[in-house]
């Protein structure tokens, strides 16, 4: 008896960890698909069963390269949808939508979604409110004729940057030159792919003050669908994302200001067949502004994690649902769920991390997850934006203070050595 033929799926990139990798290939598992993994870095073990092929590719971005490799592996079968769980394959997800048909977002709105400048200056023509003051610049005289019509502190940030490499808060013009001078060597695709096509571009704003936070949710014919709000813990100068809330702690009356912030921003953007991750800005006089807006799926363990956990649908199969053409599914939340960083404290040699044991033995603890490996160099900000992250611990409660303590109580056990 022959076996029934699935449906093909491309997933374009994966995220690094196995943890952030089960939630998509789970996904697939229960829409009985099969996958095609094309992607600048393909992880090893991955189930062949369901995933079929894994192609790697110069870059990510080479669309022409990506849609030459994915005709050569569908052999004339045909494309049921493409996903990204990552940043840079947005706009190569486009272009694969628009050659095959299957529900995407367009390329022009996938290009805005990848360019923090476009981003401000499309919402700016609909609510100029929603936005900081803000300039793209590119040269040191560009970035001073900037900031005269700003007032200080201000963020210098590159325009595509992910993952918060290379954001930079200057309080005055002295050190908005450091932070020029780190960022032209910085924003370079030789050093880093992410800035393909956006050598030293950069983007300069007036800083936004008050609280973080993420919208999770997908846009489907013209229909918004927001699956929560999450809170967020940022560390400063460099605003890294070390902790996550879903859902969020939010009083209603900020949570309608953050809700009519993405229906503004979804409209300005022409966003639609896609998922989006939308950061932004609650100030202290309760109104969000917009921060950016990814056109995928969150990373750093929401969309693979959190909102299961929380609400007991996937968020990872509501992704693959809207790349499928299939309605999403939205649950309440009924327990709250967070995540939490180890960051290495110096530089150094990551030798390991102790207090594994009594952390798995904490009710509540779901997971803790090592993203570095034995031996691996660890850097600090501003000299590197990612090693300094060990790992990360997942918990859920039934309140968001029971969370909080089961974190709190966590990372205090957990210590990195480094040598």
């Amino acid at each position: 008896m022959m076996k029934p033929i699935r449906p093909v799926v491309a997933y374009l990139n994966m995220r690094r960890t196995p943890t952030e990798q089960a939630g998509p290939l789970k996904a697939a598992l229960r829409a009985g698909v099969e996958v095609i993994l094309i992607g600048d870095g393909v992880p090893a073990g991955l189930p062949t069963s369901l995933v079929t092929s894994q192609r790697k590719v110069a870059s990510i971005f080479d669309t022409h390269d990506v849609l030459s490799v994915l005709a050569t592996e569908l052999a004339r079968r045909p494309l049921a949808g493409v996903v990204t769980w990552s940043d840079a394959a947005v706009e190569t997800v486009a272009a694969v939508g628009a050659a095959y048909g299957v529900p995407t977002a367009s390329p022009s709105a996938a290009k805005i979604c990848r360019d923090k400048a476009l981003m401000r200056a499309a919402l700016s023509e609909r609510r100029a409110d929603l936005c900081p003051r803000f300039a793209r610049v590119s040269s040191w005289e560009e970035t001073v004729a900037a900031a005269e019509g700003m007032a200080f502190p201000l963020i210098l940030k590159p325009v595509a940057g992910s993952g918060s490499k290379g954001i930079y808060r200057a309080e005055d013009a002295a050190q908005l030159r450091e932070a020029h001078e780190a960022l032209t060597a910085l924003v370079d695709p030789a050093r880093d792919p992410i800035f393909t096509g956006h050598k030293d571009d950069l983007i300069v704003e007036e800083f936004l003050q008050g609280s973080e936070h993420s919208v999770e949710g997908v846009v489907q014919g013209g229909a918004l669908t927001v699956f929560g709000v999450t809170d967020k813990r940022t560390t400063e100068p460099y605003r890294l994302e070390v902790g996550h809330v879903f859902p969020s702690q939010l009083p209603d009356a900020a949570l309608a200001s953050i809700h009519e912030l993405v229906v503004e921003a979804v409209g300005a953007f022409g966003l639609d067949d896609s998922a989006f991750h939308l950061e932004c800005m609650v100030g202290h006089d309760g109104k969000a502004r917009l921060i950016e807006c990814a056109a995928r799926g969150a990373g750093d363990y929401i969309v693979s994690d959190l909102i299961g956990l929380a609400t007991g649908e996937s968020g990872a199969t509501n992704v693959l649902r809207v790349a499928l053409g299939e309605a999403p599914r939205t649950v309440p939340p009924t327990v709250v769920a967070g995540v939490r960083k180890v960051m290495a404290p110096r530089a150094g040699r990551f030798e390991e991390l102790t207090g594994l044991d009594e952390v798995l033995r904490i009710p509540g603890v779901e997971k803790v997850v090592l993203e570095r490996q034995r031996g691996a160099t660890v850097r600090l900000p501003p000299e590197d934006f990612a090693s300094v992250v060990i790992g990360a611990v997942i918990a859920s409660a039934p309140t968001a203070v029971e969370l909080e303590g089961i974190l709190d109580t966590a990372i205090a056990t957990l210590v990195p050595v480094i040598a």
